[in-house]
């Protein structure tokens, strides 16, 4: 399994377009949020966005942002693949109820710990919810997914995020000052197939 991108550029390029289109969905006014790829709250998008281009099947968001959850709306459409996003602040989902559709479940949930999720098949699984000490105990509950990229990686007693040890693959994207993004997986080899990216 290989991304069709081969440049990080492109993926950012592409990300832009996805933000614009998907923030006047959202109705959000104009210079309102601007999308960065070089900021601190979105060092994650270009590893993410790799992975849903290099993957098939449905995608799980545990915890919204709008560094995530706008951009997997925009592709998740473009792709025709369903789209789960969860979040424990309610307040905070509430900036992203607008993005529900019949193939996007926009839902509260009151924390990450034994959700019926945890039994369906993912092809793509990204993890950045606000309950800390539970990262890890999702992570685990979904060794099963294709892949999972894991934002925030380079604080693991934190996060619970030892259990990353556990893959049989996985890539490290560092960013000089900005939080680390991993991938991991059982079954693909995310260490060749974002290497070959250079992300």
């Amino acid at each position: 399994m290989k991304a069709d991108v081969s440049r990080m550029g492109d993926i950012v390029d592409m990300l832009r377009t996805h933000i614009d289109g998907v923030s006047n969905v959202l109705g959000l006014a104009v210079g309102e949020f601007k999308f960065n790829v070089d900021e601190y709250y979105y060092s994650h998008t270009s590893l993410l966005a790799a992975a849903v281009i290099g993957t098939t099947g449905p995608v799980l968001e545990l915890g919204a942002g709008f560094g995530s959850s706008l951009m997997l709306h925009g592709m998740c459409a473009g792709q025709k693949r369903n789209l789960v996003t969860l979040e424990s602040n309610e307040s905070w989902l509430n900036r992203f109820s607008k993005l529900s559709r019949n193939w996007h479940n926009v839902r509260f949930v009151d924390d990450f710990l034994n959700l019926p999720e945890y039994s369906s098949s993912w092809g793509l699984v990204f993890v950045d919810h606000g309950i800390s000490e539970q990262r890890g105990i999702s992570i685990e509950a979904l060794k099963s997914a294709h892949i999972i990229i894991a934002h925030d990686s380079c604080h693991p007693h934190l996060y619970n995020y030892d259990v990353l040890d556990d893959f049989k693959y996985r890539f490290d994207q560092k960013i000089d000052g900005l939080p680390q993004t991993t991938a991991v997986s059982n079954f693909v080899n995310v260490t060749e197939m974002f290497a070959e990216l250079q992300l």
